[in-house]
């Protein structure tokens, strides 16, 4: 699964083959297409997603699908895969979406306007965007800010449906204030009797009294999920679990969860806990973390056999256990390893998920297992990239992650944590541009002199606070011994060029300094 699968899978629809279709849900998504805006909401495993795609197969509309995650919560990254989901869906359209780059930050709204309607343009009526798991950005984050300014630019014959766990975040609350949307909840959601009599007989392949049913109902109150799960544990033991009254759908996992996990072979049960730990798995992934030549096997029987795991189909199909499930299996794998072998564990799962491109949860286990030499390999090697993308916070935040000792000691972390700093405080990354000098000074690497060098002047000219500094820095530039066997690659000088460009024009406009231009 390589970086750019790693991205698609982001902007991938899930399969709904072989979905039971809920023709009444069905006529009121008909009827929420009257108005530009759904909201889908409803529990864990009440099948949101798996209705709106069947939905959308049931009507054969074109869609643009948008997995959202926790690295939304920036809006650069937000941006990005948008991007890169944009060009999917239209790919004649020779000119991308544009990056949220620092020229943009002090008109964010009037740029994400422009994004939107842009973007919008690229489809051809009717078309529907989908923003699933929308509840994966927390609440405090400007995202919803960013998504109301966009909702507020949907075109005629253009419908979008967001799918979330969660209730209407209130600055949405506008627009179904003004008639823009319509709401789909869980008493919608809520399987009736009548469907799950249909699923259970589809499910089974054969009719189960009525007494069963109203039991298999009432137990689940209407979940998915929960039903499915019976009907699996009814498959396999012949009877239905009489202990349950009605249960939250964590007490049914953990339940049912615990049920199959004890039953499956030793060298299953090894393979759930270690690949827990993957959000996402590939056959190739799941065979390096567990050693398992048939790792591929394994997981298609999980999700052939509907043991909680799900396949997504793209160039390399990847599985996801159910989130429920999962969670159930990784509070397992700590009940079980030893905090040594747990940490090698999460190394290693660490390292699978950095070469398939899921860096910010690659960095994350990183963070939680303190392999804070492995995390800064990453975020050096990911720095320049995400820096072309707009994506300044979120490389902030992980350099902030790191102890304060290995930051401060460190050149190169010191250059990068002055230029995520530098389109918001331009003051506190010209320090840590002039620290990573000294060090680089001290260390004589030139390439890394001349980058924290550029990095000063452009943070004095960008934030007017330290003027007076800047003949002293010109001045350094100029006093800087040759060095011919340094090798400077050009990205570095095409770098300077551009400060030293930026200088002068300073200077014309106004006569500050009384260095001459040549």
């Amino acid at each position: 699964m390589t970086r750019e699968h790693a991205s698609i899978a982001k902007i991938t629809r899930p399969s709904a083959k072989g979905i039971f279709p809920r023709k009444r849900l069905f006529r009121i998504l008909d009827t929420c297409r009257k108005y530009p805006v759904t909201w889908v909401s409803g529990p864990a495993g009440s099948g949101k997603t798996t209705l709106v795609s069947s939905y959308l197969d049931a009507n054969k509309l074109p869609c643009l699908w948008y997995q959202v995650d926790e690295r939304d919560s920036d809006i650069a990254t937000f941006f990005y895969y948008m991007g890169l989901a944009g060009r999917k869906a239209a790919p004649r359209k020779k000119k991308p979406l544009p990056l949220l780059t620092p020229e943009y930050l002090q008109g964010i709204s009037k740029f994400t306007l422009r994004y939107f309607e842009n973007l919008f343009s690229r489809f051809k009526v009717p078309y529907i965007l989908v923003l699933d798991n929308y509840h994966w950005v927390p609440a405090g984050s400007n995202f919803h800010d960013v998504i109301s300014d966009g909702l507020s630019t949907v075109p005629d014959g253009i419908n979008v449906i967001l799918i979330s766990r969660h209730d209407l975040p209130p600055v949405l609350t506008r627009l179904h204030a003004n008639g823009l949307m319509k709401m789909l909840g869980w008493d919608e959601l809520r399987l009736t009797l009548e469907e799950s009599t249909e699923i259970a007989w589809g499910r089974l392949k054969r009719k189960l009294p009525k007494e069963t049913i109203r039991y298999l109902h009432n137990a689940t109150d209407g979940w998915v999920a929960g039903l499915i799960l019976m009907l699996e544990n009814l498959r396999r033991e012949g009877v239905a679990p009489k202990s349950f009254g009605k249960l939250t759908p964590k007490e049914i996992m953990d339940y049912l969860g615990s049920e199959f996990f004890e039953r499956t072979e030793k060298e299953t049960q090894e393979f759930l806990l270690k690949t827990a730990f993957l959000p996402r798995i590939t056959a190739k992934m799941a065979e390096k973390l567990t050693g398992l030549p048939n790792a591929g096997s394994i997981l298609s029987a999980l999700n052939r056999n509907n043991n909680f795991t799900d396949a997504h189909y793209s160039q390399e199909t990847a599985y996801q256990y159910h989130q429920l499930f999962r969670d159930f299996l990784m509070a397992r794998a700590k009940e079980t390893y030893s905090n040594e072998t747990l940490s090698t564990l999460l190394h290693q799962a660490a390292v699978l998920l950095e070469e398939a491109g899921r860096t910010e949860v690659a960095i994350s286990l990183f963070c939680d297992i303190g392999d804070w030499e492995a995390m800064a390999q990453i975020i050096m090697k990911q720095a320049p990239l995400m820096l072309a993308q707009g994506r300044y916070r979120p490389l902030e935040e992980w350099l902030d992650s790191l102890p304060k000792e290995m930051l401060e000691n460190d050149s190169r972390l010191l250059y990068w944590k002055g230029a995520s700093r530098f389109p918001f405080d331009p003051s506190a990354a010209e320090s840590y541009f002039e620290q990573a000098y000294e060090q680089f000074t001290v260390q004589s690497n030139l390439p890394g002199i001349l980058l924290a060098w550029s990095g000063v002047l452009d943070s004095i000219l960008w934030g007017f606070e330290s003027l007076p500094h800047l003949d002293h820095w010109i001045q350094i530039f100029l006093e800087l011994p040759e060095n011919p066997e340094a090798s400077i690659p050009p990205e570095i000088w095409i770098r300077v060029v551009s400060s030293m460009v930026n200088v002068l024009t300073f200077y014309r406009r106004s006569e500050h300094s009384e260095i001459e231009a040549g």
